[in-house]
């Protein structure tokens, strides 16, 4: 039995699949499905971004997986396999939210986590009879260990970063959030309550991994203290360096954040969202403080861990100006990357049921909800000002001389914790955001864009 699963591009501004010379990091989605499935099934991984998918090829099953933006290209790649008899299952966060949609292009879909499900969707598939949904009815817990294939992964369409053997491999330690933002799906597919992986589980990934990097893609690492702090403990004496994503809640828990950085952690997300309280309250995510910002970012960069913040552009309470005093504020802070998203509507979530009765949603097409292109009328500006306010930004903070000032600034991170924090390797990454905002690119792209031919 052949299975071959495929991650989809982006169509981009012309109909095109989105092509990348290489990408920063591989996906953890398809690599984890693979270790869920059973030996003697012969699986494959295909990524569009970097590869070209072999429409004729002969395989019992084509499993998809797409983001929204995503979603038109893995229609395109389910209808071209349905062409010529091959059967189609799909799933990931957009088939979940919006299966009916999805049914109109594949044979089947899966909806929600698939650990659960893996092995009857292939046991059915075997036997000739592939239902048209599967979906659980409770959240897989997280104590079978499944290592990913990343050995399925070919690391020659990724940036290994100087001084690395390997790009930046994705792992998760938990599951879920407790909190509730309106713009989120997340919560949607996770589900609210944590889960947690038993740590000598991610232990032995890492371990069968060797990564010279990890990227642990939980939305808050540090959700459950007590789980955190014993994951730190177990990462410590592997001597590994990695990176994660965190509430700026961390602020409250200054021995979490001493137990990562001990444990070798460089780099942490946090999404700030807006430096407006009112627009905080307006999106659920009041739980962030503005005034604990630069605090919290300080209390970070101390032990050598540096920040990479998001801001939403486009709330209500914005106007270009405020705007622009938003990133004079954190060209203050500790910061060590900026990524600026327009309020993006994404289905599934209470964002787009308030936009759709306020009739502001302006683009409909799948291909653009990416965080990165104006969907919304915004209250206090044109959407052509919001653009125009939003590639300002960007120039300001990732201008040549401004990142040289932030390799200045973090000198005695550089110094103090190398390698787990090195110039180097940052600097490498801010001038490629620069030349992306120079090409009107979004900089929070995955990876290096191919030249036009």
């Amino acid at each position: 039995m052949k299975v071959r699963l495929i991650r989809p591009s982006q169509l981009d501004e012309n109909g095109k699949p989105r092509k990348y010379e290489k990408l920063f990091f591989p996906d953890l989605t398809l690599p984890t499905l693979a270790g869920l499935t059973p030996e003697g099934i012969d699986v494959g991984i295909t990524v569009e971004y970097v590869e070209d998918i072999d429409f004729d090829e002969k395989a019992d099953l084509i499993g998809i997986t797409a983001q929204t933006c995503q979603s038109p290209r893995a229609y395109q790649i389910a209808d071209e396999f349905r062409k010529r008899g091959t059967p189609t299952i799909m799933g990931g966060i957009h088939a979940s939210a919006c299966p009916e949609e999805a049914l109109g292009h594949v044979d089947a879909v899966l909806v929600g986590e698939a650990e659960d499900l893996w092995e009857d969707v292939l046991r059915d598939v075997k036997g000739g009879h592939l239902k048209r949904v599967y979906k659980a009815e409770t959240k897989p817990d997280l104590s079978r260990l499944a290592v990913p294939r990343f050995d399925l992964v070919d690391f020659d369409h990724y940036v290994i970063p100087p001084l690395a053997r390997t790009p930046l491999i994705p792992l998760q330690t938990t599951r879920g959030c407790p909190h509730d933002c309106d713009f989120c799906s997340v919560t949607r597919f996770w589900g609210h309550r944590i889960r947690n992986k038993p740590v000598e589980h991610v232990l032995k990934e890492v371990e069968a991994i060797q990564p010279s990097r990890i990227f642990f893609s939980d939305d808050n690492i540090g959700a459950n203290p007590p789980y955190a702090m014993q994951l730190f403990a177990g990462l410590t004496p592997l001597r590994t360096r990695w990176a994660c994503q965190m509430s700026t809640t961390i602020g409250r828990h200054p021995e979490l954040i001493e137990a990562a950085a001990e444990s070798g952690c460089h780099e942490t997300l946090l999404g700030l969202e807006s430096l407006n309280e009112k627009n905080l309250e307006s999106i659920h995510k009041g739980f962030n403080k503005v005034d604990e910002y630069k605090s919290t970012l300080k209390r970070l960069a101390d032990v050598g861990i540096l920040a990479q913040v998001t801001i939403m552009v486009g709330l209500d309470e914005d106007t270009p100006d405020s705007l622009r005093r938003t990133m004079d504020m954190l060209m203050d802070m500790d910061i060590n990357y900026v990524y600026l998203a327009p309020l993006t509507p994404l289905p599934g979530t209470r964002i787009r049921e308030r936009l759709e009765k306020e009739q502001r949603i302006v683009d409909r097409n799948s291909a653009f909800y990416d965080f990165s292109h104006v969907l919304v009328r915004p209250k206090n500006m044109t959407c052509h000002d919001l653009e125009d306010v939003l590639w300002e930004m960007y120039e300001t903070f990732y201008a040549a001389g401004n990142i040289l000032k932030r390799a200045w600034r973090f000198k005695r991170q550089y110094f103090r914790y190398f390698p787990r924090d090195n110039a180097i390797e940052e600097t490498f990454f801010q001038f490629h955001m620069r030349n992306s905002v120079k090409r009107k690119c979004h900089p929070f792209t995955l990876g290096l864009a191919k030249k036009p031919a």
